[in-house]
């Protein structure tokens, strides 16, 4: 029996890993330029740029689904969610926002969106259904800003007064982690880390907080200049927008930064088109991580 159920996992987890090996990413970052006739920013993994989209009222976060179709958050106006293909054409894909930031893909396709109402503290987490229609999954939070995934399925999400958000599978909240000055852009390494910009009080005391999953933290790095969005390649690399400056700063596996582009004006939101760890499946007796493209 031990020795049939070992055939059995191992044959699946050959059959994924070929499976696995046969899916390649686009090693593209894009970043969000906002204003009132905003831009999507592309850059190849040799930091040439090009404009990917351009007319967006006031563009935000974020986020690729399972097709590599980019989703962007258009702040400005009647509080869009916009998509577009990878050939670059759009359609209004959500409305009904009041003042939407921040945009994430859990691991069945379901959108979420931070949602601010009409007070600092009446912050929402709006999830959208398969028909379309709005859902609130938390209410009451303080200028929320980003979200992202765990591996498990745990939701977190940056507030403006300080602190990180988690909510499990059944939706229990709890502060995951406090004591930050006014942390935006919020990631996960392929080790489980957190990763948080925490923008500080002045330019250039930015930072990155690095979170392990018991929520013990440390600083990544430090110096950047009112750093936003956040986001791993495939490769491991980190990158970070600095929108005091209108830079991105580029961290290999290894902590090294360096500078991988600028001159940018009103950068924020950045995502890259790579498999994220989000989804966690269960065959046999191997455990094996699918992860799907933003």
């Amino acid at each position: 029996m031990r020795s049939e159920a070992c055939r059995i996992s191992s044959f699946v987890l050959v059959a994924l890993t070929l499976l696995a090996g046969s899916i390649t990413y686009a090693g593209d970052i894009y970043v969000s330029s906002y204003s009132v006739n905003g831009k999507i920013i592309k850059f190849d993994s040799s930091a040439n740029r090009s404009t990917f989209a351009s007319g967006i009222n006031s563009p935000l976060g974020l986020a690729f689904d399972s097709s590599g179709n980019l989703y962007a958050v258009s702040a400005g106006g009647s509080g869009t969610i916009e998509k577009f293909t990878p050939n670059g054409n759009r359609s209004t894909f959500a409305s009904g926002l009041s003042l939407p930031t921040g945009i994430a893909f859990d691991s069945s396709g379901n959108l979420y969106a931070t949602d601010l109402d009409s007070y600092a503290d009446n912050g929402k987490i709006k999830k959208l259904d398969s028909g379309g229609n709005w859902s609130v999954v938390a209410s009451e939070l303080y200028v929320p800003r980003s979200m992202a995934f765990d591996r498990s399925g745990s939701l977190y999400v940056t507030e403006y007064s300080g602190i990180i958000e988690k909510f499990d599978l059944n939706g229990n909240r709890s502060v995951f982690a406090s004591g930050l000055d006014s942390p935006t852009g919020i990631a996960f390494d392929r080790s489980g880390n957190l990763y948080a910009t925490d923008a500080g009080l002045y330019a250039p005391d930015g930072m990155i907080k690095k979170f392990d999953s018991n929520g013990n933290s440390s600083t990544f790095a430090s110096g950047l200049f009112n750093p936003q969005g956040i986001a791993f390649d495939s490769a491991g690399n980190l990158y970070v927008v600095n929108a005091g400056n209108g830079t991105i700063s580029k961290f290999d596996s290894s902590g090294n930064r360096s500078a991988f582009a600028s001159g940018l004006s009103g950068p924020m939101f950045i995502a890259t088109q790579v498999p994220e760890p989000c989804t966690l499946l269960l065959l046999g007796l191997g455990a094996v991580i699918f992860r799907r493209m933003k």
